[in-house]
């Protein structure tokens, strides 16, 4: 089929298919005598995964990436799923600068003049968040260690600070605090391999399930094909706002920094309805780091885990009209209950 004939079947131009040749997305076969290009039906196909892709707002590059692997279903859907949660960190950002936006012409307006300050202070706040989402990576090579150990691999991260049955207790612990209840809408985040979603799936709750390794999710999937597992990471859930009656969060919050504690909680609130119910558990201090001894099992933290703080994390929801409980586990692992208003 010809370059004018496939385009008008696809209902795109020309100029459109010779572009994604330019980018290496299709290669026609190219006639020696005249360069005439001419589509077979394979040609066709890809085609038109080319076009759906782009109209749900894939860039080109990670369309290539996709179907470099097509013809490899669960491969496939991860770099889709990958693509995705980028989507949504793109889409939370254009959001969340919106909302500065507005709020800054608002006081604008309310003064009856532009204040340079103020858009710069906007601005800053922007550019410290866009970076923040941006600074955060698997320094732990989960992929490898789910690769390695299967449903144990968030149990051997914890070797020699958490017993195993101190870590099965904090999660039937997190279960029981959260209390979910048939049909309703959960949420877990970094789920791992889904030792916790196993418990909370089992009541009977439309679960949904975030974790940013591939291959936790491949083996999530496995064991739990009913619960909505995606892919992203706990600065831009890949989630509409206003959704879900739960979260729980279990061993996660300590892979992120101080301000990317705070940045995740903010991401927490966007998602929860309205009279939902929030619990976070984990290694968590009662005081903060600077009254950490050597005679505190948090003292024997990795250098790149980050210690949570119960008290600061209520502080911060509290501000935000939460009612809060605390309640110490063991002596390295705590609850932090929230009802949201």
């Amino acid at each position: 089929m010809k370059v004018h004939e496939a385009a008008k079947q696809l209902g795109v131009t020309p100029r459109t298919l010779r572009f994604y040749e330019e980018k290496g997305l299709i290669s026609p076969y190219k006639a020696a005598e005249n360069n005439y290009r001419s589509y077979s039906d394979g040609d066709l196909i890809r085609l038109r995964w080319i076009i759906s892709l782009r109209e749900l707002g894939m860039p080109l590059s990670a369309i290539q990436e996709a179907l470099n692997v097509l013809h490899e279903p669960e491969a496939f859907i991860r770099k889709v799923d990958g693509a995705r949660a980028s989507l949504y960190e793109q889409w939370i950002t254009a959001t969340k600068s919106l909302q500065a936006l507005d709020e800054t012409i608002i006081a604008w307006q309310r003064s009856g003049e532009a204040i340079l300050t103020q858009a710069e202070s906007a601005a800053e706040e922007m550019k410290h968040n866009r970076i923040l989402r941006a600074s955060w990576s698997d320094r732990w090579n989960y992929d490898e260690m789910a690769l390695s150990y299967g449903y144990n691999a968030p149990i051997v991260t914890l070797e020699g600070v958490l017993s195993e049955e101190q870590y099965h207790h904090t999660l039937l612990k997190t279960a029981e605090w959260l209390d979910p209840r048939g049909e309703e809408l959960g949420l877990e985040l970094g789920a791992g391999s889904g030792n916790l979603s196993v418990i909370l799936a089992s009541a009977g709750a439309r679960l949904t399930v975030i974790e940013q390794s591939a291959e936790m999710l491949s083996i999530l999937r496995e064991r739990l094909p009913q619960v909505d597992a995606k892919q992203g990471n706990l600065l831009a859930l890949p989630l509409a706002a206003q959704s879900y009656a739960f979260i729980g969060c279990s061993f996660a919050m300590h892979h992120l920094t101080e301000s990317q504690q705070l940045l995740a909680m903010e991401e927490m609130d966007r998602v929860l309805l309205n009279g939902g119910r929030l619990v976070i558990s984990g290694l968590m201090a009662e005081h903060d780091e600077s009254q950490l001894d050597s005679s505190n099992p948090l003292s024997a933290y990795p250098a790149n885990w980050m210690p949570l703080f119960a008290p600061a994390l209520a502080h911060w929801l509290e501000g935000r009209g939460y009612s809060t409980i605390s309640n110490r586990i063991s002596p390295s692992t705590c609850l932090l209950y929230a009802s949201k208003p």
